[in-house]
């Protein structure tokens, strides 16, 4: 009895060395100094060197505006006055190519919306759209800013669903841009490449022609596109916390295959093969 005691006392002393040391290994393996590479150096020099910029800017303000202005100065516009200038004068093509742009996104969006409505398989795309505007419509209570001044943009009304050509005290972040993006990265996690090219193509025109003919200022745009972005993937993150990873990978999927009937007759024999929109006659 005694001997059986005695090796039980020494098999659970060696458990216990065994766990103390495993112990120590994972200690010291957390609280050793780490071997200095290109990566951890490159991050430190980003640390302190962006702290070191912060403690100095405190002190000498070297990295604040200390321009007088009387309003908003979009430094962008001063290198695009020519451009700005020669689609101001000339009213009827700015009017042409404003109708041709409308005219595709609201095509685009609309068609977005109606293929998702048919065929989508969740609600990414409405609830990040909802999120989107609902953000900007309260920011309209809290941030208010005049327009840009003589904008070729505003000058001639064009009739469009989400494009404002109207003349109006502008809130903060343009709705079209970020409405728009959100369409285009549905597509793209959809896979549909050929239409993610294209609206990404028409996005970019679109932000041309509004720094051309003034029809955002350019922190308007910056902001658009961040926060498109930023609320297709917040929506993404919540709609997978709440409904599971599963719930995203069901595709938007538009089959061109026409399904083929084959008709037989009272004996049970195949007549033909015929698809479901032909209407033939049958053979005798």
């Amino acid at each position: 009895m005694y001997m059986e005691d005695d090796k039980k006392e020494e098999i659970s002393s060696e458990t216990e060395k065994k766990e103390v040391s495993e112990c120590n290994q994972k200690i010291n393996k957390y609280i050793r100094f780490p071997i200095m590479n290109w990566e951890r150096i490159l991050k430190l020099v980003i640390v302190i060197g962006g702290t070191t910029i912060m403690i100095l800017n405190f002190f000498f303000a070297f990295a604040y505006s200390h321009n007088e202005v009387d309003c908003i100065d979009d430094i962008p516009y001063r290198y695009t006055e020519s451009i700005h200038n020669f689609f101001y004068d000339h009213e009827g093509l700015s009017m042409a190519l404003k109708f041709i742009l409308s005219f595709l996104i609201d095509i685009l969006i609309i068609y977005t919306l109606l293929v998702w409505s048919l065929f989508g398989t969740n609600i990414r795309l409405i609830s990040s759209g909802c999120t989107y505007m609902i953000v900007n419509f309260l920011l309209r209570f809290i941030h208010i800013q005049i327009q840009p001044q003589k904008s070729a943009f505003t000058r001639s009304h064009i009739f469009s669903i989400f494009v404002n050509y109207q003349v109006s005290t502008y809130s903060y972040y343009s709705v079209t841009l970020g409405i728009f993006l959100i369409c285009t990265f549905e597509w793209k996690r959809n896979n549909v490449t050929y239409m993610f090219v294209t609206m990404l193509v028409i996005f970019i025109l679109y932000i041309i022609f509004l720094i051309l003919m003034r029809g955002n200022y350019l922190h308007e745009i910056f902001t658009a596109v961040i926060f498109g972005h930023y609320f297709f993937i917040m929506n993404e993150k919540v709609l997978e916390m709440i409904y599971g990873n599963d719930y995203l990978k069901n595709e938007i999927k538009i089959s061109s295959n026409i399904p083929i009937i084959k008709e037989t007759n009272s004996k049970g024999n195949e007549l033909k093969e015929s698809h479901d929109y032909e209407t033939g006659d049958e053979d005798n």
